[in-house]
Parts: structure tokens; C-alpha cells; sequence
């Protein structure tokens, strides 16, 4: 199944410039002593920006104490997807963003539990869902099949949530959630996908779906997010 032309539209609508810091908002230096005392005041923050004019120019790091240029590898364009994003930021922290004349914003990790993201993310895991569950639809309505996968206690939880809907329930399967169309859809044969991957795939789906949650709790959930979005791309380009 081809990736859909909503969630192609949707990687290219909602780019780096709908969620960096602009820099108006930054807290920026006008030289490294100037940085230094900034960065002490400002704790939380990675770095601090030096402004040279109208632009910004370098960079003063809170934890190695050193001032450093912005150069290539420090600049996206302020094109780029927020798919794409995720990948940039696996390899660092943070980036500075291009716009047409200067560099016109700042995107730490963190970043990456804005509402477009999660949104952005949410979008790309109810097409993963949907597709698992095509894949063995014509099984949806076999109990055994579904309690011989899902397992006794899960497939007794589900169950036990349609019977509680009563007349507004319209189907059993509307109180699967994704790790168990993962499994559906590994169970009958359809894809090949593992548990530390399913349950990765469910960690992202809830923390896109909840407004309390993030996506990435620290640096080290960046890669994981990245493998995520690796992992339900090819099971859309597969299926």
C-alpha cells in the first residue's frame, strides 16, 4: 500500500519554521563575557546565541563553557519537514534554522513535543493502524484468532470494554489499539515486526495522543522517536 496522500501532504504542510524559536524570542549575547553571564542567569538553556548585526553569528555552550561559530552543519532550511527534522536531531541537539536572507530560529530536541509534531506523529500512527488492520480484516471477527494472539487477559479487556459500551458500541474492534493491530496483523502472517518495536510504536502513539505526555523526555528518546517513525514508514511502504 502506497503511503497515503494525506500524510504525504501533511510531511510537507508542517515544516521546522512552524515550531522553531524565532529570534525575537531567543535570549541572545553580543559576546562571549556577555554569554557567559547569560548562560549563569539562564541555567536551562543549552546555549546562548551571539548576535552579530542583525544576524546571529556564533554560540556560547553552557556545558563545555566555549564559544563556537555557526557553521554549515549547524543550519536547516526553514523548509524542512518535521519528519525530516527528527532524523537531523538524532545526530544533535539542537539546530539553527535558515530562512531566505539570515538565520531566523533556533530548534532544541525538546522541541519535538510541540503540538505539531505530536500531531504530525499522531497522523503517521493512525495510518500504521489502519493499514495493520487491512491486513487482516478478513479475521477481525474471528475469536479465536484474535484471543490466540492478543492472549486471554487482553482479548478478556477488550471484550469486556465493547460489552460496557452497550448500544453505542458498533464493533469489537474499535477498542483495539495499535500494539494490538500490530500483533493482528504479525499473527496472521503479515508483517514481521518485534515486541520491543510494537511497544515502541504504543510509547509514541500515547504520548502523540495525550496533551500531558511528550514525545521525547530526554536526548535519548530522539533516537528512539527516529527509529519509530523508520519503523511505521516501511511498514507503509511494504504493506
Amino acid at each position: 500500500m502506497a503511503i497515503s496522500e494525506n500524510l504525504k501532504r501533511l510531511a510537507s504542510a508542517f515544516t521546522v519554521r512552524d515550531i522553531m524559536v524565532t529570534i525575537g524570542d531567543l535570549v541572545c549575547a553580543t559576546g562571549e563575557s556577555d554569554a557567559a553571564s547569560l548562560s549563569k542567569s539562564h541555567p536551562d538553556f543549552n546555549l546562548i546565541p551571539i548576535k552579530n548585526g542583525n544576524g546571529l553569528s556564533a554560540y556560547y555552550s553552557r556545558d563545555s563553557h566555549q564559544l563556537s561559530q555557526i557553521v554549515v552543519p549547524d543550519l536547516i532550511g526553514d523548509g524542512t519537514g518535521i519528519l525530516d527534522l527528527v532524523d537531523i536531531l538524532e545526530s544533535r541537539e539542537f539546530v539553527f534554522v535558515l530562512g531566505p536572507k539570515h538565520i531566523d530560529g533556533y530548534i532544541h530536541f525538546s522541541d519535538l513535543n510541540r503540538s505539531l509534531v505530536k500531531f504530525t506523529f499522531y497522523v503517521l500512527l493512525q495510518e500504521v493502524e489502519c493499514v495493520a488492520l487491512d491486513l487482516v480484516k478478513a479475521r477481525l471477527t474471528d475469536d479465536d484468532f484474535l484471543e490466540g494472539t492478543l492472549g486471554t487477559r487482553r482479548f478478556a479487556q477488550i471484550q469486556q470494554s465493547y460489552k460496557r459500551a452497550g448500544d453505542a458500541g458498533q464493533s469489537i474492534i474499535n477498542y483495539l489499539n495499535i500494539a494490538d493491530a500490530l500483533k493482528l496483523a504479525r499473527g496472521g502472517g503479515k508483517l514481521g515486526i518485534e515486541d520491543s518495536t510494537i511497544q515502541a510504536i504504543k510509547r509514541v502513539r500515547d504520548g502523540a495522543a495525550h496533551v500531558s505526555e511528550n514525545l521525547v523526555s530526554d536526548y535519548r528518546d530522539v533516537m528512539k522517536l527516529a527509529e519509530v517513525k523508520s519503523q511505521c514508514l516501511q511498514v507503509l511502504r511494504d504493506s
